[in-house]
């Protein structure tokens, strides 16, 4: 049976005014939200900004800080360095003013001891000379720590012989030690060359304050000093080792390395026993590391000590050794590998009495020391004449022939320098030989004396055997032969 067919229903159509209010309740939560949008951006906006002007403001505050430190950094360094520049300008001062008096000490202790004299009196005046080479000692070595902290110690360059470094230290205690009833042994390897390149006079220091050491800490057994070298590397450099071993009292464990501090010793009674500053193995162990070593100790109480040096030294050859014509022999306040004698005196002046008169000048204003030179210059045989300022002296050397001019720096009117200076540019038959004779013991000091035109350095408290070299070297210059 069919069903009858029902028609589909017709879709209603949509409500206008329900669309309308749902479009416009939709226009409205979007307008709502892009207000709130608005809102937030409008927020976020304001915190940038602010943001922004805070940074702003702190880069600023930062600049303002940055500058403000590099101007204390500034101002530190600027104080630091004129703190240095017056540390250095006091030591220098200081110097001058020490060495000035112990120069008229040494100088008549020297003078003295050369005048007939009962024993007693002969015991008094070598007393007097050996507490101010005493006094002189301590006096470098202060000088010398604080050149090496300022960092103004600056080892020279030059060819000299090991051989003849450890010579001179042999001769200067092996007297010493005798007196003391123990052996003093030096040895030097074959394998050591012949001529090193290095700052001999340093070196000298450093064998000198370690040998002494050695010495006087040892009352039974001996002392023995060695020097030894390996194989040279490619560059001609060898490594060299120098060893002062002693059967003296020792050191213990826990001082080993306390030693090596400036003004400390091993022990508190150390310095009552056997005097001293405690400098010396401080500015041995600078002077080690400049040289691009090191000093190193072994001990054992009442077995003895062995310090050993060591670093790496050119080779040089015969030919590189020879000194260029009128270069100055070097010269330093702080050792010197000759104790006064009457030998280089003695033979100087036997020289004085066969050669030809020396014109001297002594340039000096200092009263006790015009003397002092003079004095000495007479126990070789020679005469001066004095000039009080370099004004004098240039007017003296302008007028008249001298063969040699002893140089002081500090003077009143005209200092040292400005009157060599004026003595090279005078047009003279022959132009004298001038020496610095100086206070004034610093490296700076040498090297601006040989810049003025000076042809050596020789500084306060000299001695008469440094008195005595120099005389003849003149001699052999003016005279070829004679020396």
């Amino acid at each position: 049976m069919v069903s009858p067919s029902v028609d589909a229903p017709s879709p209603v159509p949509p409500d206008p005014v329900a669309t309308i209010v749902r479009l416009e309740r939709r226009a409205l939560r979007e307008r709502a939200a892009r207000r709130e949008a608005e809102a937030l951006l409008e927020a976020r906006s304001q915190e940038l900004y602010e943001a922004n002007v805070a940074l702003t403001q702190l880069a600023g505050s930062l600049e303002a800080q940055v500058e403000a430190r590099t101007r204390e950094l500034e101002s530190a360094v600027a104080r630091a360095n004129e703190a240095a520049r017056a540390k250095t300008n006091f030591l220098a001062t200081m110097s001058h003013e020490l060495r000035t008096p112990m120069n008229g000490v040494i100088g008549a202790a020297q003078l003295l001891v050369g005048t007939p004299l009962t024993p007693e009196q002969q015991g008094h005046a070598e007393t007097i000379r050996a507490s101010g080479e005493l006094l002189l000692s301590i006096i470098n070595d202060i000088l010398d720590l604080s050149k090496i902290e300022a960092g103004h110690l600056v080892l020279e360059s030059r060819p000299f012989d090991p051989r003849a470094s450890l010579a001179s230290i042999d001769s200067l205690l092996r007297a010493a030690a005798a007196r003391r009833g123990i052996g003093f042994r030096v040895r030097v390897d074959d394998s050591v060359p012949d001529l090193l390149l290095g700052d001999d006079m340093r070196l000298r220091q450093v064998l000198l304050n370690l040998a002494s050491n050695a010495v006087k800490f040892t009352s039974q057994g001996g002392v023995a000093l060695r020097l030894a070298a390996g194989v040279p590397d490619g560059e001609g450099r060898v490594p060299v080792e120098l060893t002062v071993a002693d059967t003296g009292v020792g050191i213990p464990g826990d001082r080993m390395e306390t030693i090596f501090e400036p003004f400390a010793q091993a022990d508190a009674s150390t310095a009552r026993e056997y005097g001293g500053t405690g400098l010396g193995l401080a500015i041995c162990r600078r002077i080690a590391a400049l040289m691009e070593g090191s000093l190193e100790v072994h001990s054992e109480p009442g077995v003895g000590s062995a310090f050993r040096l060591r670093w790496r030294a050119s080779v040089v050859s015969d030919a590189a050794a020879t000194r260029p014509s009128g270069a100055p022999a070097p010269s330093s306040p702080s050792f010197s590998p000759s104790i006064s004698s009457s030998d280089a005196a003695g033979a100087s002046a036997a020289a004085a009495a066969d050669a030809p008169a020396l014109r001297i000048l002594v340039a000096e204003d200092n009263e006790i020391n015009r003397t002092i030179a003079r004095a000495l210059l007479g126990r070789l045989g020679l005469q001066a004449e004095v000039a009080e300022d370099g004004q004098v002296a240039l007017d003296k050397v302008r007028d008249g022939r001298y063969d040699l001019v002893l140089m002081d720096m500090r003077m009143p009117r005209m200092d040292g320098l400005e009157a060599t200076r004026r003595i090279r540019a005078l047009v003279l038959d022959c132009q004298p030989r001038v020496v610095a004779l100086t206070a004034n013991a610093f490296e700076e000091d040498r090297q601006a004396c040989l810049a003025a035109g000076m042809d050596g350095f020789l500084a306060k408290p000299y001695r008469l055997d440094d008195l005595a070299r120099l005389v003849d070297d003149v001699r052999a210059q003016r005279v070829p032969g004679l020396a």
